[in-house]
């Protein structure tokens, strides 16, 4: 027998997570009721249905909800209403778009004034502790910085969202440090990029999810194991683009130890 386990009010939620729990090998039927959508299971699967469930009601937007409706053929449409609403929810991530902004800023600058830029910026100096973050937001290339800002956008807004604006702080200044100093230390001043940062929050995510047994960041193994792949490829140096690849590493190691330090505390 069939029983209704919840209701929906938007008809393209309820097509998203019944897509997702029939990828799972679960059954779950649509049953319109006037201006909502009514969702029926087994209920013998209920407990695994509700299980689900929980975890879509906190991150709806998950890439893989939208998998799962490739997978069923049933692409569900972003309309510019919840285009909007997306547009909205970034600006509930202070932390990632104030930084967004701030290395778009940083950009123009050095199309203006490019030397002037490096100079004020980069690691050059240690005694002047800003020099030991700024160099995050300088970059030497149209496409390192819309890599970075990619990379920056949705892992630093999934953090953000997901745990507080606090942690995605403390993640970001210790990362930054310890990427910039090590970078520093082991090849000089002459870097830029957000990129060890981003790989702080790719380990960060990683093991996060590893930890708990949770899928709240979309970060794959397989995608993990590219990112490791790569860094190896910058140490290797077989790479057509100059990387920093101490301060990659000097991230990644920083947001495993993140990770690991914070596996017993709970979400804000």
């Amino acid at each position: 027998m069939m029983h209704k386990f919840v209701e929906f009010q938007s008809a393209k939620a309820a097509l998203l997570f019944a897509d997702y729990c029939k990828t799972q090998g679960l059954q779950v039927v649509i049953e319109p009721h006037g201006q909502a959508s009514a969702l029926f299971a087994p209920a013998e699967q209920l407990p695994q249905v509700q299980s689900l469930l929980e975890q879509f009601l906190q991150d709806p937007a998950h890439p893989r909800y939208q998998a799962a409706a490739w997978q069923q053929s049933n692409i569900v449409a972003t309309s510019a209403a919840s285009s909007r609403v997306q547009l909205a929810a970034l600006w509930r991530a202070p932390l990632t778009s104030v930084l967004v902004l701030l290395t778009l800023v940083v950009y123009l600058w050095q199309q203006l004034d490019f030397s002037g830029a490096n100079a004020a910026l980069q690691l050059t100096q240690p005694t002047q502790f800003w020099r030991w973050l700024t160099p995050i937001v300088l970059h030497f290339s149209l496409t390192h910085l819309v890599f970075n800002l990619c990379w920056w956008g949705l892992l630093g807004y999934k953090v953000e969202q997901h745990t507080n604006s606090a942690t995605l702080l403390q993640l970001t200044l210790s990362s930054a440090v310890i990427s910039n100093g090590l970078q520093l230390a082991l090849a000089g001043p002459n870097f830029g990029g957000l990129s060890g940062v981003v790989y702080a929050l790719f380990g960060y995510c990683w093991l996060y999810d590893k930890l708990r047994g949770t899928q709240h960041y979309p970060i794959t193994n397989g995608l993990a194991a590219f990112m490791v792949l790569w860094l190896a490829l910058g140490f290797m140096d077989v790479l057509w683009v100059n990387m920093a690849n101490w301060a990659h590493l000097g991230g990644l190691l920083c947001g495993l130890v993140w990770a690991w330090l914070s596996k017993g505390a709970k979400p804000s």
